[in-house]
């Protein structure tokens, strides 16, 4: 299911979209964008991307 479907559904979302980026090692990061919405019988499910991979500057 896409976030636009969700919408369209009128589907509350638990957390609005973000983009979050994770520490892989001292100069790279992974990024995600996410997004949680909850189930029928109360589980969070949580949807994301990849934004792929980048160097942090030194």
């Amino acid at each position: 299911m896409q976030l636009r479907q969700l919408r369209e559904a009128a589907w509350p979302l638990f957390m609005e979209p973000e983009a979050k980026w994770y520490r892989l090692s001292p100069s790279e990061q992974a990024g995600v964008r996410q997004f949680l919405v909850q189930d029928p019988d109360g589980y969070l499910v949580r949807l994301q991307m990849s934004l792929g991979h980048r160097m942090l500057e030194q």
